[in-house]
């Protein structure tokens, strides 16, 4: 599957774009898929995109270079506040599926799917079209692979320190402003400041820290996480890192430094999250830092800031992106067939995945010559799969009971392909399929592990009911004439 993403980074426009992409690229690595990175930046975004696939070019100078590259591949995701709509839409023409990263409805976007994760996304009236698909709020922000699990953060009886984070380069300088602020009014407080590669005034920052103040230069992902379950509160901008401190749960100052922010701000300041000291150049900005400091010193107020936090923003919002844009695309493809002969490795191949094994009667790892000798003596009987480009992504096979009128059903997806609604698809068409070539057939049963909480989903939405309660497993049943009425 070919999947670009571009976007633009550098120390002069800063990071957000690239850090918010990176979290899809990785999104799209667990599901076996290698992106490639095409950023319009400088050599600041190289540490960030260590690991990655990636390729520093002014794409929006050179459009036609790029759309010669990314010419009939599956996925383009754009992230980009220079783009103008004609890109878009001469985008959206040579791209099976395009996707436009948004936050403020920029555009008027063409055919494709739009990203809006910010807490003000669904309140932004997108203009409705059929072939516009839109996912919009904070159950779709993209956050790093660092911040999809989180562990519980306590919660003091008092504000024993504080983050100052101003994004990758503190454009507007408000790092030494509001480290001041916090050494002639808290002192006592230990202060984490967050220094980014594009900063221009460390040496300023050096000189107004104290003694309780740590320095964290270009941290990761994983010490960005860290440095906030660690601390009682956070003074920060108001863009990307909002997100993460929501899901981290810490109760924070948002000072807004740029006019794309200012949405965001106000829609986080109502949900009761945040503390709004205001515009960075407002006269009374530190003042209102202070104010909000005294008003966090209450316990109860930061432990209602942090449920809100951590109830708006699960993490996963990468995961459940990728999942529906590639749910869009393969479902344009998808193929509903019976098994052939030749599609023995493939049905091996999803057989043999660990997960398949833990919840199968036999959790063994099945053998090559073993395979063959099963799948030569059951291809031709009830058997039925999905297929994505000529490659079997899902199996779903029935046993005959015919002595009683029965039939065991047993399905199973390919790793990559999980979590995308392909499971109940399958399981719809088979039962359709099987009941009309076996009308003696009175009743299917799925005997699942008791442990396997997806699998019962599954079962029970398509009308399956839980029959039998039987050590480690589960009986569930579905007969002929639930099925007919569904």
């Amino acid at each position: 599957m070919r999947v670009y993403i571009l976007t633009e980074g550098s120390s002069s426009i800063g990071f957000g774009h690239v850090t918010r992409c990176l979290s899809l690229y990785q999104a799209f690595e667990e599901r076996g898929i290698k992106p490639k990175f095409i950023v319009n930046g400088d050599k600041s975004i190289v540490e960030l995109l260590k690991g990655t696939n990636y390729e520093i070019v002014n794409w929006l100078k050179e459009q036609q270079k790029i759309f010669k590259i990314v010419k009939d591949s599956d996925i383009v995701v754009v992230d980009s506040y220079l783009t103008d709509k004609n890109f878009h839409e001469n985008l959206s023409k040579l791209v099976k599926l395009p996707v436009y990263i948004d936050d403020n409805k920029r555009i008027d976007y063409p055919k494709g799917v739009v990203v809006n994760g910010n807490i003000h996304a669904e309140g932004l009236n997108y203009p409705r079209r059929k072939e516009v698909i839109y996912l919009l709020g904070t159950k779709y922000i993209p956050l790093r692979k660092e911040f999809w699990e989180v562990p519980e953060k306590e919660t003091r009886k008092t504000i024993q320190s504080v983050m100052v984070t101003f994004g990758g380069d503190d454009i507007k300088k408000m790092t030494p402003k509001v480290l001041k602020l916090l050494n002639e009014n808290y002192p006592e407080l230990k202060k984490n400041v967050i220094i980014g590669k594009g900063f221009h005034n460390v040496d300023e920052i050096k000189t107004v820290a104290d003694e309780n103040t740590n320095l964290i230069y270009y941290p990761n992902a994983e010490e960005i996480k860290q440095a906030m379950l660690d601390y009682d509160i956070a003074i920060s901008a108001g863009g990307q890192t909002l997100y993460e401190l929501a899901r981290v749960g810490v109760p924070t100052i948002a000072v807004a430094v740029a006019d794309n922010q200012l949405k965001n701000v106000k829609g986080w300041e109502k949900t009761g999250f945040i503390e709004y000291a205001g515009w960075w150049k407002d006269k009374y900005v530190l003042d209102n830092i202070i104010f909000s400091i005294e008003k966090l010193k209450g316990f109860d107020v930061r432990l209602n800031r942090y449920i809100i936090g951590r109830r708006l923003v699960d993490g996963i919002g990468s995961l459940r992106n990728i999942s529906k844009v590639l749910k869009i695309l393969i479902n344009k493809e998808l193929i509903f067939r019976e098994v052939k002969e030749r599609d023995i490795w493939d049905i091996y191949e999803i057989s043999n995945d660990n997960t398949v094994r833990q919840v199968s009667f036999n959790s063994n790892h099945i053998d090559k010559e073993e395979h063959k000798r099963w799948f030569v003596n059951n291809y031709r009987n009830n058997f039925y799969v999905i297929v994505f480009r000529r490659k079997v992504i899902g199996q779903i096979r029935f046993s005959v009971k015919s002595e009683n009128n029965e039939a065991i059903v047993s399905i199973s997806l390919h790793r990559n392909y999980r979590q995308l609604g392909l499971g109940k698809f399958l399981l719809k068409k088979g039962l359709k399929k099987f009941l009309e070539g076996n009308k003696s057939i009175t009743k299917i049963i799925a005997l699942i592990k008791k442990s396997n909480y997806k699998s019962k989903s599954l079962f029970e939405s398509v009308g399956f009911e839980k029959a039998e309660n039987n050590g480690e497993w589960f009986r569930y049943e579905l007969t002929r004439d639930k099925h007919e009425g569904i």
